[in-house]
């Protein structure tokens, strides 16, 4: 069977897609104000006869406003369409590479767990038809088939499945002598299990690697139930607490420790500490130069990018000079 690429080690494609989207998205109001500016500056070329005499007849008025319309109206309406064709390249871009990753993921979760299932079930099929003579009865054959699926179970470490499987068993055929065996062996398996996922965790808590020390939380969580599952909690966000308020203190707040606090926040939700950090995410996005609410790059002044406000951004309008009690004014 071919075995598809590990993405690990697959080109940084989406990253260079990222990075040009946010230059995308950086540039098009650069480029929104620079035309504006040419703009401008065209009319102060053509006009720069007539600006240079303060008393403005009336007719001049009207040659300036049509220059300003003209060159100013025209550069700032091409400015406008750069800006949003440059905003619309940078989301498509944003969707191509949230389109690449999910084919990965699919293609990786169908080749990691759907394929090796569906090979598993296929040779406990075969094994029951090559051997007709070790089933006599339809019960036999009921049992057999149970058996297989307790012995799949164990093999692909589903313990919750294999005890559910195991209670059927059970009720099913309660003489069945098999069924204490294969309890004992989902118990040793799944505390093999348990002490291989801690001593990984510990591993990653080690060498400062926060992501992998919450990746292995969630899996001991399909294991650990009570109070042992409350501990274990209790010892991680601590440890991510302490590691999120070094990084805090080492000077700027970086976008990384923010994406690490927003990750901490939704994983331990239900605790003080999680919900401490969920309303302290806004301030620390916006020390980072994130939008407070959806984490894009933004050092505005308003409560969100223009994105999440759903307005254009707002530009300052110069006003014009005071030219006190001049007669031309009030003609």
């Amino acid at each position: 069977m071919t075995t598809m690429p590990d993405p690990s080690r697959s080109p940084r494609g989406p990253e260079s897609l990222r990075a040009a989207r946010r230059a995308l998205l950086v540039l098009s109001p650069l480029v929104r104000f620079g035309l504006f500016a040419v703009g401008l500056g065209m009319v102060l070329d053509r006009t720069k006869a007539l600006v240079s005499d303060v008393q403005l007849t009336w007719g001049e008025r009207v040659v300036l406003g049509v220059a300003l319309l003209a060159y100013g109206g025209g550069f700032a309406l091409a400015g406008w369409v750069a800006d949003r064709i440059l905003k619309a390249a940078a989301e498509l871009i944003g969707l191509m590479v949230d389109q690449a990753e999910a084919s990965e993921r699919t293609a990786m979760l169908i080749e990691r767990q759907v394929a090796p299932s569906l090979a598993r079930i296929a040779l406990a099929v075969e094994r029951l038809t090559q051997a007709p003579a070790a089933v006599g009865s339809a019960g036999d054959q009921g049992k057999s088939i149970a058996l297989a699926g307790i012995r799949q179970a164990i093999e692909e470490a589903r313990w919750d499945r294999a005890d559910r499987l195991i209670a059927g068993l059970r009720r099913d055929f309660p003489d069945a002598p098999e069924a204490d065996a294969l309890a004992q062996e989902v118990v040793e398996g799944r505390r093999l299990t348990v002490d291989d996922l801690k001593a990984r965790l510990e591993a990653a808590r080690s060498v400062n690697d926060p992501d992998q020390v919450i990746s292995y939380r969630d899996e001991l969580t399909l294991h650990l139930r009570g109070e042992e599952l409350k501990e274990l909690d209790r010892q991680v966000i601590g440890w991510l607490m302490l590691l999120i308020q070094k990084r805090l203190r080492t000077g700027s707040v970086r976008p990384d420790v923010v994406g690490l606090a927003s990750r901490v926040a939704e994983t331990f939700g239900d605790t003080a500490e999680g919900a401490s950090l969920r309303a302290s995410l806004p301030t620390l996005r916006r020390s980072a130069g994130l939008c407070p609410r959806c984490s894009r790059p933004y050092v505005g002044v308003d409560d969100a990018c223009p994105e999440c406000l759903g307005v254009a951004p707002r530009q300052r309008i110069a006003e014009p000079p005071d030219r006190g009690d001049d007669p031309e004014e009030a003609r």
